[in-house]
């Protein structure tokens, strides 16, 4: 979320939903990491899959509204509590599937932290403990970093075409799917150094500035294949360099605006066609 980078990538056939992929993708965590879901990913069966690693794995998980665990804590009043969850008959299953057998007096010991937005309560789930210096004040903040995945995720589809694909066999499903990762993380790497720049020549405007994404993705379509064919890489990377702090955006901070979802349809800008690809 950090520093915008994808580490692990799945394309998986249409009825392998996100939830199962989250499971499968926990293996590949570390134990520095900290992993932050929404409210889709709470269960008995994610948390245990980040407790029960070889060694834990911290994490950040909003709860949902309607589980009783966060209605009965929201209905107490509490800022922050300790509480020991028992699983039901799908996280025995669940987790049986994955190699653990648990019984319904298999405890885990999870926190439950409350954040007040304006017009609503969020309940985070976590193993950060208070006594491990991790105070309320800092949750809120936490998991709004996830935002991040949100908007790296419309980058990849909206911006870079992600559900476009050249062709609808297996391979060039899975060749356009990757391709278009590598290129979202290799901009990630490419602005890093504009951003710095653009840091210190903007320190006396109103607002911060950023490399406009949209425009720099551009650029970076436009020359990509110069970078790995040209033998002279450094020209076509001062060249990117020029164009990314030249085009840029002012950063303003607290601004909100109610979601409207224009097309019920897709949660997508682009309908994807099987006969179109943009040749570039």
């Amino acid at each position: 979320m950090l520093n915008q980078l994808v580490l692990y990538s799945k394309i998986a056939p249409y009825r392998y939903g996100e939830v199962p992929m989250a499971y499968d993708a926990t293996e590949e965590l570390e134990e520095d990491m900290l992993a932050i879901y929404d409210r889709n990913f709470c269960s008995y069966k994610m948390f245990a899959l980040h407790l029960w690693a070889e060694k834990e794995i911290k994490f950040v998980i909003r709860g949902k509204d309607n589980h009783s665990m966060v209605q009965e804590f929201v209905a107490r009043g509490k800022q922050t509590e300790v509480i020991h969850l028992s699983p039901g008959k799908a996280a025995i299953e669940g987790l049986k599937e994955s190699g653990f057998i648990i019984t319904r007096q298999t405890l885990l010991k999870v926190r439950l932290v409350r954040v007040e937005l304006e017009k609503t309560i969020e309940v985070l789930v976590t193993n950060l403990w208070a006594e491990d210096g991790f105070p309320n004040s800092d949750f809120k903040k936490l998991y709004f970093l996830r935002w991040g995945v949100e908007t790296n995720i419309s980058i990849q589809k909206n911006i870079l075409q992600l559900e476009a694909f050249s062709g609808l066999t297996v391979e060039s499903v899975e060749q356009d799917f990757y391709a278009t990762v590598f290129t979202a993380n290799l901009h990630s790497v490419l602005i890093k150094d504009a951003q710095q720049s653009i840091d210190e020549n903007s320190k006396s405007r109103k607002y911060p500035m950023k490399v406009n994404r949209n425009k720099s993705i551009g650029k970076l379509k436009i020359n990509l294949i110069s970078l790995f064919t040209d033998n002279d890489v450094g020209r076509i990377l001062n060249i990117l360099h020029a164009h990314f702090i030249r085009d840029i955006l002012p950063v303003r901070p607290n601004r909100s605006y109610e979601r409207v979802r224009k097309n019920k349809q897709s949660k997508s800008k682009h309908r994807t066609f099987s006969n179109f690809k943009p040749s570039y």
